[in-house]
C-alpha cells in the first residue's frame, strides 16, 4: 500500500511479475487477486504481468504458455486489460526487449488519456496514520535513549549492584515462570500453575539475583473477580526478598492484543501494592520471537492508547524477553543494565510495602491456616461417624448424580472426569444431557444440567433454563442420590455469587441442601494450598456455603483425569452423605399446601421415560407434575432397609413449608396452579 505513494502523484504502471518457469494455479490466483486487492479495484487498469525467465520458454511463444497453463493465468491476463510481456533477465545488453516495455506502457497511458494511478483517500489516510505512527517510534526510541543516557550518566562508571531483588507479576500464561527461567538460566521455577509466591535466587553476570514469582490473574478479571487468596500473595511478595524488591517485572504477552479491559486488570491488581509501586515496575514483554521484523516500539504504537498508557504509567521502562532461547545471554544482561539504571534513577532505593500492612495480612493468613486446621478436624471426624453407618451393600449399588452450578464452572468436564471418558460435549446446552457408565466397580449415572450466570439473580435467568433446573432431577429416576454444585476455586466468590446460588438450587426447594455436596474445580490452580484455606481465605459467602451443604466439599483436577483416586474419594463422600441422609435419594415436590404426605411407599414409584434429552420439550409442567410416576421423598434407593441410629426412625416426609425463592416466572405460577395432593 505504501508502494504507490513512493512516487507521487503515483505510478503509471504496476508490474506484476510471474515466472514462466512455474506453474500457475487457483492457489497463486487467489492470493495475487486479494493482495491487489489491496489497492482497490482501479489497480488493474494500470497494470501489466511481466514474465520473467524467458529464457525457459525455448521455442515455445508467451501466448502458448499462456493457453496451456489454463483458465487461472488466462484469468489474470485478461484481467489486466491482456497486457503482459517477457522479460530475459539474462541477457540485460538486449536493450529492446526494455525498449518493446516502455512502448506498452505508453500504448496503456494513451488508452488512459495520460493518467497515472492514483490510490483511495481512505488508503492514503491509512498511510498516512503509519508514518505517524513510524514518528510515534522514533520519538519513543529517542525518549528512552535520551533517558537511558541520563541516568547512566548518574550512575557513574562504579555503580553496579551485586545484590538484585526482582517480583514478577502478571496475568495467568504470561509467562512469568518461564522469565524466572530464563533471569537465573535455569529451570528453577514450575511452568505449571500455582497458588502461592516462589522464591530462587542464583548468580547472573556477576550478581547475585533473587527472583520471586508470584500466582497470576485472569487477565480479564478485575480485582473483585480475582480469589482473595491471590490476593494475598501478590501483596506478600515484596515482603519475600527483604529489605524490598528492586524492581517489579510486569509479564505481558506481544501475541495477546492488549485492551481497555487488560489494562483495568492490570491498573487494579497493581493497586494493591499502592501507587508507589509504578516507580519501580518495568514492562516485560514475552513471546519477542513472535514480533519478527517488527520492533517493541512499532508493536506498542501499533497496539493503541491502552497498552501506551501502560508503557508510559512505568515511566517508559520495557524490555523484550525471547524465552525459547535462552542461550542468548545478552538479552538478560541487558534487562538487568536496566533494573540498575531504574535503580540508580531511584537514588538506590527499593521498592517496600507499607509494614502495617504486611504485619495485618500476616495476622490474617495465620488465623486462616488456623481455622483451615480446625476445620479440616472437623470434617475428619464428621466422615468417621459417617462411615460407620455404611453398609458394604451400598458400595455396589448404583449412583446417581446431578451436575449444577454457573456457566464455565466446569460440569461437563467434571462428568467426564467422573466417568472417566469424554461423554459431555463442553460447549454450551440449553437442556439437560444423561450419560452413564461403570465407575470403579459400580453403575454410575451422570446428569449435566445448563448453567446459569454467575452473577444473575434467578429472575435474569431465562424460563428454560430454571425449568430444566427443576427437571434434572427427572432423569435418573427414582431421584439422584447427590446434586454436586460446581465452583472455580480460581475464580473470586462473592455476595452476588452466593446469592444467585441460593436462589438457583431454591428452585429444587430447602430439602435440595442435604443431598448437596460442593465440587470445586481448576484444583490444579491450589497449588500447595488446601481447599480449606481456600475457603477460609475467600470469606464469609464461600464459608456460608460450604456450611448450607453440611461442610461437604470435594475438589476436581479435569486436567489430571489419570488420577483415579479423586474420583474414588469423590464416590465414597456421596456415599457417606447417602448414609447421613439414612438411604434417601433426593426428589423434588410442587408445593403442598398446610398438610404434608407422610406416606413411606413400600416399593419406588415407575421412573420416567428413560432418555438422555427429557421431556420438557414434549409437554408442559403442569403434566409433568401430574404424572403418576413422579417420586415421592421416602422411597429408597438401595434395596435394603438402610442403617440408622434406631431401627425405629422413621424418615421425614421431606416436604416444607418454605416458599420458592420469588422469582415472579413461569416456573413459579406452573409450581402455584397445582391441585394439592390428597
Amino acid at each position: 500500500m505504501l508502494s504507490v505513494s513512493l512516487c507521487p502523484p503515483g505510478p503509471h504502471t504496476l508490474l506484476l511479475v510471474l515466472q514462466v518457469d512455474v506453474s500457475f494455479t487457483e492457489e497463486h490466483r487467489r492470493p495475487i487477486e486479494e493482495h491487489l486487492g489491496l489497492l482497490s479495484e482501479l489497480v488493474w487498469s494500470h497494470s501489466i504481468v511481466l514474465f520473467t525467465r524467458g529464457d525457459c520458454l525455448g521455442d515455445t511463444t508467451i501466448e502458448q504458455h499462456i493457453e496451456s497453463e489454463g483458465k487461472d493465468l488466462q484469468w489474470l491476463v485478461e484481467k489486466c486489460g491482456n497486457r503482459y510481456h517477457v522479460l530475459k533477465n539474462e541477457k540485460r545488453d538486449d536493450g529492446t526487449q526494455v525498449t518493446e516495455l516502455l512502448e506498452k506502457i505508453e500504448e496503456m497511458l494513451a488508452r488512459y488519456r495520460g493518467g497515472h494511478y492514483e490510490i483511495n483517500r481512505e488508503i492514503l489516510e491509512k498511510i498516512d496514520e503509519r508514518r505517524k505512527t513510524e514518528e510515534r517510534v522514533k520519538q519513543r526510541l529517542m525518549k528512552v535513549k535520551e533517558q537511558r543516557e541520563t541516568l547512566r550518566s548518574l550512575m557513574g562508571d562504579s555503580f553496579h549492584l551485586s545484590d538484585l531483588r526482582i517480583v514478577l507479576l502478571g496475568f495467568k500464561s504470561a509467562g512469568r515462570s518461564s522469565s524466572g527461567n530464563t533471569i537465573l538460566g535455569r529451570e528453577e521455577f514450575d511452568l505449571r500453575t500455582s497458588a502461592q509466591c516462589v522464591k530462587r535466587q542464583g548468580e547472573v553476570a556477576g550478581r547475585q539475583v533473587t527472583v520471586v514469582d508470584t500466582p497470576g490473574w485472569w487477565r480479564n478479571y478485575s480485582v473483585k473477580q480475582t480469589p482473595e487468596l491471590i490476593k494475598q500473595e501478590i501483596m506478600l511478595s515484596v515482603s519475600l526478598c527483604p529489605p524490598g524488591p528492586h524492581t517489579l517485572l510486569l509479564v505481558i504477552r506481544v501475541d495477546l492484543s492488549f485492551t481497555e479491559e487488560h489494562r483495568r486488570s492490570v491498573e487494579e491488581h497493581l493497586g494493591l501494592l499502592s501507587e508507589l509501586v509504578w516507580s519501580h515496575t518495568i514492562v516485560l514483554f514475552t513471546r519477542g520471537d513472535c514480533l519478527g521484523d517488527t520492533t517493541i516500539e512499532q508493536h506498542i504504537e501499533s497496539e493503541g492508547k491502552d497498552l501506551q498508557w501502560l508503557v508510559e504509567k512505568c515511566g517508559n521502562r520495557y524490555h523484550v524477553l525471547n524465552n525459547a532461547k535462552r542461550g542468548d545471554g545478552t538479552q538478560v544482561t541487558d534487562l538487568l543494565e536496566k533494573v540498575e539504571e531504574l535503580v540508580s534513577g531511584n537514588r538506590g532505593g527499593h521498592y517496600e510495602i507499607n509494614r502495617e500492612i504486611l504485619e495485618k495480612i500476616e495476622v490474617m493468613k495465620r488465623k486462616k491456616v488456623e481455622r483451615a486446621d480446625e476445620r479440616t478436624k472437623t470434617i475428619s471426624n464428621l466422615r468417621e461417624i459417617q462411615q460407620t453407618f455404611i453398609d458394604t451393600s451400598l458400595k455396589l449399588l448404583p449412583l446417581r448424580i446431578v451436575l449444577l452450578g454457573s456457566r464455565w464452572a466446569g460440569k461437563s468436564s467434571s462428568g467426564n472426569t467422573i466417568l472417566g471418558r469424554e461423554e459431555f460435549d463442553l460447549r454450551t446446552s440449553a437442556q439437560c444431557v444423561k450419560r452413564q457408565g461403570e465407575v470403579a466397580g459400580r453403575q454410575v449415572t451422570v446428569v449435566d444440567t445448563p448453567g446459569w450466570w454467575m452473577n444473575y439473580s434467578v429472575k435474569e435467568t431465562p424460563e428454560l433454563i430454571k425449568q430444566e433446573i427443576m427437571l434434572s432431577v427427572s432423569l435418573c429416576p427414582p431421584g439422584p442420590h447427590t446434586l454436586l454444585l460446581v465452583i472455580r476455586v480460581d475464580t473470586s466468590f462473592t455476595e452476588k455469587h452466593r446469592r444467585s446460588v441460593e436462589e438457583h438450587l431454591g428452585l429444587l426447594r430447602e430439602l435440595v441442601w442435604s443431598h448437596t455436596i460442593v465440587l470445586f474445580t481448576r484444583g490444579d490452580s491450589l497449588g500447595d494450598i488446601s481447599i480449606e484455606e481456600h475457603i477460609e481465605g475467600e470469606g464469609k459467602d464461600l464459608q456460608w456455603l460450604v456450611e448450607k451443604c453440611g461442610n461437604r466439599y470435594h475438589v476436581l483436577n479435569n486436567m489430571n483425569r489419570g488420577d483415579g483416586t479423586q474420583v474414588t474419594e469423590l464416590l465414597e463422600k456421596i456415599e457417606e452423605m447417602v448414609a447421613g441422609n439414612s438411604g434417601d435419594y433426593f426428589v423434588i415436590y410442587p408445593k403442598m399446601g398446610k398438610e404434608k404426605l407422610n406416606v413411606c411407599p413400600e416399593k419406588p414409584p415407575t421412573p420416567l421415560e428413560d432418555t438422555d434429552h427429557h421431556l420438557a420439550s414434549r409437554m408442559g409442567l403442569d403434566e409433568l407434575w401430574k404424572k403418576p410416576s413422579l417420586p415421592i421423598k421416602g422411597a429408597r434407593s438401595i434395596e435394603l432397609p438402610p442403617p440408622s441410629m434406631s431401627e425405629d426412625t422413621i424418615p421425614e416426609s421431606g416436604y416444607d413449608e418454605e416458599p420458592i425463592s420469588e422469582c415472579g416466572t413461569l416456573v413459579e405460577s406452573k409450581m402455584k396452579g397445582i391441585v394439592e395432593y390428597t
